[in-house]
């Protein structure tokens, strides 16, 4: 006589993935038209990643780990006495958004520590690459800032403009080099259509607002993200 086979059992687990892959498919192919497909598409999947725009221009991955970067920002005096702790603002707020998604970072306490012993003024990104020994140095030009609506200063709004820069380091013969092979403008406005009344939000809650917002599209910069999260 022969033995009676048992039946295998699969897995639960494999059983949810191929009823679910079932499921796709067929909804997919009823939806009439792509523009539906790709919207259930989306709802199953989550939106597709953004390419940074770092990665775009220089081929570079930041979140692979294999390259540190320093972030650290200048302002004109006229910017900075209007805003004393905006510079280290932006390279805290930037350099912890980088390292939160797979960038490895330099330490953005030590770099503010030494843009405060150096001046803060004629920030040479030679001297950081000596100091620090980085693969890249980012550096965020602030011409304008302000959390005001120009002429109505009962009016909150978020204005900055400016650049962003990263050098590549590399060491020749013992000495430090850099090359500048990335950069982009960017002119933020937050809200877009309209300033707020003071009435409506208090001037410390919408400066964390704007500045948490503005760090996120700055750092976006270098790494994958959601569309709809920059401004």
């Amino acid at each position: 006589m022969h033995e009676q086979s048992t039946p295998r059992k699969i897995p639960r687990r494999l059983l949810i993935q191929a009823v679910s892959a079932g499921l796709c498919g067929a909804i997919a192919t009823f939806l009439p038209g792509c523009s539906l497909g790709v919207m259930f598409g989306k709802m199953v999947m989550g939106e597709p990643l953004v390419p940074a725009d770092f990665r775009t221009m220089t081929g570079e991955d930041l979140t692979k780990g294999k390259h540190t970067v320093l972030v650290v920002c200048k302002a004109p005096n006229y910017v900075d006495e209007d805003n004393s702790t905006l510079s280290y603002d932006l390279i805290d707020g930037v350099t912890r958004r980088m390292k939160l998604n797979g960038v490895q970072v330099v330490n953005p306490d030590q770099v503010a520590s030494w843009v405060d012993e150096h001046g803060g003024v004629g920030i040479d990104p030679t001297e950081l690459a000596e100091e620090f020994n980085p693969d890249y140095v980012v550096v965020i030009e602030v011409q304008s800032f302000s959390y005001r609506e120009p002429n109505s200063p009962k009016l909150l709004r978020g204005q900055a403009a400016g650049y962003v820069r990263a050098y590549e380091v590399l060491e020749v013969d013992g000495h430090y080099r850099v090359n500048n092979v990335f950069v982009r403008e960017f002119n933020s406005k937050y809200p877009k259509h309209q300033p707020l009344q003071e009435e409506q939000r208090s001037e410390i809650v919408f400066q964390k607002e704007y500045m948490d917002r503005f760090c996120d599209a700055l750092a976006q910069k270098f790494y994958d993200h959601r569309p709809g999260t920059d401004f």
